[in-house]
């Protein structure tokens, strides 16, 4: 049975412990005050001994560290992957290095950059008989897919969710373990490959986790529920023994399936004598919308700490642009966010497209469809190039384009930025007109290409726009008012339009399940980022449906 606590409350220092903080709960505040009390009443810190605080995203190793202050000399905080790098990759990859054959001495950091060079992917076509594979950003994005997880065995494999196909061709599922094979010669690490050799370095080698207990007699971890399974092992060996794991999160917010992230994770993971305390107090929201969050988890009902009242949450039926101008209106403010599943969804409303809005990624099937590599990587890079410098992400919008101007050598990045200039300055003159005009605008005005004969390429071409291309455009860090639900994780706002696809997906008024269903968390986080005004946009509504929300704590609106 878990013990409720409070943001202000100090628990035992010296015990193994796992905190249930629901939304607006005050779990950062009260990670720092636990922090700063393990700082002032331990006896087992010092000049080399050190408290390490893992968090999800750097913003929110920012966000704390501001928050610690002077104490923050005596707290290491960071990201999982950067945290194990510093401590058990980077000095002790060389122990297994031939074992890998990991090139340690070009290794330097890690990211999650694909490895995506015209003679590299040749080289890892030829070996793995895969010649036939002519679109190599779609082998690019299919080697993105994959990641290190557990076979039943305990063995770790890297693999994709599921089978990937690339131009009508299934890939091979040694494709990912030559490929890492092949980066890792090069020096190559990407995120998830230090999961992977900071778990094979800690079973080969126990002394490095008495090192580590030495360091770090105590080990906190927030935003727990969104941990990959490795991380989850690594946690559970660093506190058998000495150091003491705190975790701090809440199952009924974790929406990262995708990278691995299973919801029961927090609550099965387990140590000795590990203690459960639980957050009921909601410090976000207003009543109305505290109450709409509870009715969607009746296993963890909040408090209202503020307890201020305000409008009831809004079911807006209609077109979503619309739904937006109305909730704009209701909460008389032009600052409401509204938040998607679906990353198109979230830039279509960026850019105020009514219609026409593709259902799936169509970036995905100009590269499966036009497979000419003389025509189809130009095209897709310079739309990918264009979005993100609209949203001023121009190191990325550079990184796309120098790749199609490999042929100017060291001018590469020259070249590149004199064409992201154009395609920006003559944005209008293409952007509201047809893929096959774009094309021709890409033919004329930025790199000579293949033209078209009739069938299945031209089609596509004369049938999709340049927008329905843009808005599958995945930009990683956004801050706009228009962000996927995914993107609004840890944060709030005053204001919040939840939007969902289709009318079916109100289901998860009607019978929410949280602990089965990922997406019924993603749209519980989605709500409780509302602070004052909370919207629920829905394209229809019937009647059957209409009779349900009646009887919640909900207006409808029609639009």
């Amino acid at each position: 049975m878990a013990n409720s606590i409070t943001s202000d409350s100090l628990i035992p220092i010296e015990q193994h412990f796992r905190v249930s903080a629901g939304p607006g709960a005050g779990k950062t505040h009260w990670l720092i005050n636990h922090m700063k009390n393990v700082l002032h009443t331990s006896l087992r810190l010092g000049k080399t001994r050190r408290i390490a605080c893992i968090t999800y995203t750097n913003i929110a190793v920012s966000t704390i560290l501001s928050r610690l202050g002077t104490s923050s000399n005596s707290v290491e905080v960071s990201t999982i992957h950067s945290f194990l790098y510093k401590h058990i990759v980077k000095p002790y990859a060389r122990f297994i290095a031939n074992d890998y054959d990991l090139n340690v001495t070009k290794m330097d950091g890690h990211d999650d950059i694909i490895l995506s060079n015209y003679s590299f992917l040749e080289e890892l076509k030829q070996a793995t008989g895969q010649q036939r594979i002519s679109d190599n950003s779609a082998l690019v994005g299919a080697i993105a897919n994959s990641r290190w997880r557990f076979n039943p065995d305990g063995s770790l494999e890297v693999k994709p969710d599921y089978p990937q196909r690339v131009g009508g061709y299934s890939i091979k599922n040694e494709t990912y373990s030559q490929y890492k094979k092949k980066a890792w010669a090069k020096g190559v690490v990407h995120h998830d490959d230090v999961l992977f050799f900071s778990y094979q370095l800690l079973i080969k080698y126990p002394f490095i986790l008495t090192i580590l207990r030495a360091k770090f007699p105590y080990f906190f971890i927030d935003e727990f529920q969104d941990s990959n399974p490795i991380q989850v092992r690594i946690s559970e060996m660093i506190g058998q023994v000495e150091t003491k794991i705190g975790i701090i999160g809440d199952k009924a917010q974790s929406i990262y399936g995708f990278q691995g992230a299973d919801a029961s994770q927090f609550q099965s993971f387990s140590l000795d004598n590990i203690a459960d305390y639980k957050m009921l107090d909601n410090r976000r929201s207003t009543n109305q919308i505290i109450d709409c969050l509870n009715i969607i988890r009746p296993d963890f009902l909040q408090n209202k700490y503020n307890n201020i009242n305000g409008e009831l949450p809004c079911i807006l039926v209609g077109d979503m642009r619309a739904a937006f101008a109305k909730g704009k209106d209701l909460s008389a403010s032009d600052f409401v966010h509204t938040l998607s599943y679906k990353n198109i969804i979230s830039n279509a409303m960026k850019k105020e497209m009514n219609s026409n809005i593709p259902s799936g990624n169509l970036l995905h099937s100009l590269s499966e469809t036009d497979l000419n590599k003389g025509r189809q990587p130009i095209i897709s890079a310079c739309i990918r190039a264009t979005e993100f410098a609209l949203h001023n992400r121009f190191k990325d919008a550079l990184k796309e384009l120098e790749k199609q101007f490999k042929e100017y050598k060291a001018l590469a990045k020259k070249e590149a930025l004199k064409r992201l200039v154009l395609l920006i300055h003559k944005y209008r003159e293409y952007s509201n007109g047809s893929l096959l005009e774009y094309h021709t605008f890409i033919n004329t005005q930025i790199k000579k290409i293949t033209g078209f004969r009739k069938g299945a390429i031209l089609d596509f071409y004369t049938n999709h726009t340049y927008q329905q291309l843009a808005v599958c455009v995945n930009i990683v860090e956004d801050n706009s008012l228009h962000r996927t639900i995914h993107k609004s994780k840890g944060d709030e706002f005053d204001n919040v339009i939840l939007i969902l696809d289709e009318e079916k997906d109100l289901n998860f008024l009607f019978a929410p399940d949280l602990d089965r269903k990922e997406e019924h968390r993603v749209f519980y986080v989605a709500m409780s980022r509302a602070k004052h005004n909370l919207f629920i946009s829905t394209p229809s509504l019937s009647s059957s449906n209409r009779n349900k929300l009646a009887l919640m704590p909900l207006k409808i609106f029609d639009i």
